[in-house]
């Protein structure tokens, strides 16, 4: 992908009753954006949609969403489909932990010791595209600012206004799944495209470089910290949760942080079950969550998460992580290891003319 420029530009224009070009009618200034990647027609519907969406936002906060929305279009990564078999493959019992290789052998062991990832099965994807990075801390900040609802971590936020957890680059914290869902349908308004949380399966396919029998979402298929896994983040020396989104190199698909750093929400319910009747073509979860025992007086259903948190040793990329919907609608604090990316879930392919597609 060609390298991006973006070009802001602050043109002062009289201030009348709503005498606007962006924003609402409190502007003092049209916002000019440019792109390698995105197109001039395209940059002009995103700025129509976000003073429609939008009206009463300032001309800086809708820079803002200018801005965060043109570099999500640019940083979708155009996945071909295909087919694969999902879950737990095997891997060679003397397989060396930290760069396995796989290979048909008799003596095969689980890749994974989690039951809920067997059995291996079928799957074929149309194509689609997936956001290279997780989204960013100053994403999440701009959502929460154009909808008027309180950051995440608000609380801790004003206590430690410099936190290491709140540095712009850093992998957004969710306090609950509808988070990281609504955030993706956001920008499916600003924008016009169909974003949405991934499928499950569209996550692991991209994870394991589409479909590959591959056990760690790295540059190389192998785990070598520091340089391509890091299991004690740091930021300017400090331990962290998690590190910047484009610290690690990326996958070959050119996708960052599917390895480790925060987990990520995907679309789908959870069910142990899933894979022993999940359909082939375009799998997109059960149709509703089952309800499964919390505690001994407590039953509930589970949104999935896919991928490692930072730390977690020879953790492999097969990982299926459910996290309780009841619980999380109650949690308001900020979940740094919670995280997540964006995809469309239609043909987009971006090259240097613009976005092409539909």
């Amino acid at each position: 992908m060609p390298t991006l420029t973006r070009l802001f530009q602050l043109v002062s224009v009289i201030s009348l009753p709503c005498v606007l070009i962006l924003s609402g009618c409190n502007s003092e200034a049209d916002i000019v954006v440019t792109s390698d990647v995105v197109s001039a027609d395209k940059i002009a519907e995103i700025r129509a949609n976000i003073q429609k969406l939008h009206p009463d936002a300032d001309s800086e906060l809708q820079a803002k969403v200018l801005d965060t929305a043109v570099r999500a279009v640019e940083d979708m990564v155009f996945i071909e489909g295909g087919k694969f078999m999902m879950g737990d493959f095997g891997m060679p019992c003397d397989a060396d932990p930290e760069r396995p290789v796989w290979r048909e052998t008799e003596n095969m062991c689980n890749a994974s010791r989690w039951v809920d990832t067997s059995p291996a099965h079928p799957v074929e994807l149309d194509s689609y595209s997936l956001s290279k990075y997780e989204t960013r801390v100053k994403d999440m900040d701009v959502y929460f600012l154009a909808h008027k609802e309180p950051l995440t971590g608000a609380d801790w936020r004003e206590e430690q206004p410099d936190h290491e957890a709140f540095r712009p680059n850093l992998p957004a914290g969710t306090r609950t799944w509808d988070d990281a869902k609504n955030y993706c349908v956001w920008l499916g308004k600003v924008t016009g495209y169909a974003f949405d949380l991934p499928t499950e399966a569209q996550w692991e396919f991209a994870a394991r470089n589409r479909g590959q029998n591959i056990y760690y979402a790295t540059d190389n298929g192998f785990l070598e910290s520091p340089r391509n896994t890091d299991p004690l983040a740091e930021v300017d020396g400090k331990e962290t949760d998690t590190f910047p989104v484009d610290a690690m190199p990326p996958n070959p698909l050119g996708i960052y942080g599917l390895q480790d750093n925060a987990a990520e929400w995907v679309n789908d319910w959870y069910d142990p079950e899933y894979y022993t009747y999940s359909p082939e073509k375009n799998p997109m979860g059960p149709i509703e969550g089952v309800e499964l025992e919390l505690d001994s007086s407590t039953l509930q259903a589970y949104k999935l998460m896919r991928g490692n948190h930072t730390g977690e040793i020879n953790g492999n990329i097969l990982i299926r992580r459910k996290a309780g919907i009841e619980t999380l609608k109650k949690y308001n604090s900020y979940g740094p290891r919670d995280s997540f990316r964006c995809s469309v879930q239609s043909y987009i392919k971006l090259d240097a003319k613009g976005v092409s597609g539909n």
